[in-house]
């Protein structure tokens, strides 16, 4: 969910563009999905369960991306892979400036009277603010980027097996033990955490990273990428008639990774297929995917509004479908701003600080090489 990636020689590839159309995809499922929740319970609610909890799974397709694109943009013909001090350094710059910046907004809504129900010691802000299992969240949505965090130390700490199919069963084998390991531990927040086995979604995007110069070919017909996209939605959608849920948050545990893991990583594969000529909507969706970070954490902020609103019995009345997209589209304009004029400043920052290390750890490289 976090950030878009340019591969070597090319300002935008074919193979990073349908990633990006697949990541607006997703971002606008999970915006979807929190409006339906938003709206459900009042007079003129109209969404069916299938529909509001659907939408939740643009979160799995999310993760199997990112274990594509950590994959295959760290092990690229000609260039070392990264190290793991790089890549950490390079996923917080692009993690968490607007993150932090959400959460300052979020805690000082609360310090302004709203959310009077929460209350969150130290402890929790700490958690939260480092991304780390165990605590309240101060924003919803941090949930998802905990498993990213998770993820990126594994893949660090595995990247010193060197080539990427070694890379991928030393990742495979620290979240299996690790999932196992859960079973034994007293109930916790952090043991809840440990035995989810959705990050092993992360690792479905990175075998396909390392199958995919092999399938390339297969996958450059429209017809084959269309088909996967297809079949990939549809069981987004169709999986919560049969899989059992106590709410429209989503599907649980294996369930979840069996149906919405597959889901995600047939949309990706089919994505993969899109060409830069591809029509309006795939590169309004590929526009979407660019900011769908920032939409992804300020689309809470408008559905807040929406929520307000609807304690008003004359909106509360009224048919929600007429709603319901127009508070889409108006997240998704304030999360384009808030790309703009927030997450772009804060990642050039970043990575500007980081770059200053940039010559050093050449230079560090050179010396090793020779």
């Amino acid at each position: 969910m976090a950030g878009k990636t340019r591969q070597p020689g090319s300002a935008s590839s074919p193979t990073l563009a349908g990633l990006q159309v697949a990541r607006g995809l997703a971002a606008l499922s999970v915006t979807l999905h929190h409006a339906l929740e938003t709206s459900n319970g009042v007079p003129g609610s109209f969404s069916p369960d299938w529909l509001t909890t659907g939408g939740a799974g643009g979160v799995d397709i999310f993760f199997v991306i990112s274990g594509f694109i950590m994959a295959h943009t760290s092990f690229r013909p000609g260039r070392p892979s990264p190290g793991a001090a790089e890549f950490l350094q390079r996923r917080a710059a692009r993690i968490y400036p607007l993150y932090w910046l959400a959460c300052l907004t979020m805690l000082s809504l609360m310090a302004l009277g709203f959310f009077q129900s929460r209350i969150l010691s130290p402890g929790d802000i700490f958690l939260a603010l480092a991304l780390l299992p165990g605590g309240q969240p101060v924003i919803g949505v941090a949930w998802t980027l905990v498993y990213e965090v998770y993820f990126y130390l594994i893949f660090a700490a595995c990247l010193a097996a060197g080539r990427p199919s070694l890379v991928l069963c030393a990742a495979s084998a620290v979240i299996a033990a690790l999932l196992a390991l859960a079973q034994g531990l007293p109930e916790s927040g952090v043991q809840r955490f440990l035995s989810d086995p959705i990050p092993l979604e992360f690792l479905l995007g990175m075998g396909l990273a390392s199958v995919y110069p092999h399938i390339r070919d297969t996958l450059k017909g429209a017809l084959v990428g269309s088909l996967l996209v297809f079949f990939g939605l549809a069981l987004l959608y169709a999986a919560p008639l049969v899989v059992p849920h106590e709410t429209t948050h989503g599907l649980e545990s294996w369930a979840r990774v069996a149906a919405w893991g597959t889901a995600g990583l047939a949309i990706v594969a089919g994505f993969l297929a899109l060409s830069e000529r591809a029509g309006r909507l795939a590169r309004w969706l590929k526009g979407l995917g660019d900011a769908s970070y920032a939409l992804y954490l300020t689309h809470f902020f408008v559905l807040m509004g929406y929520g307000l609103a609807l304690r008003k019995q004359a909106v509360a009345e009224l048919p929600q479908y007429l709603l319901v997209i127009p508070i889409v589209v108006l997240a998704c304009l304030v999360g384009a701003a808030a790309h703009v004029v927030a997450e772009r400043p804060l990642l050039r920052l970043a990575r500007r600080a980081i770059d200053r290390t940039a010559p050093r750890r050449r230079a560090e490289t050179v010396v090793t090489a020779a």
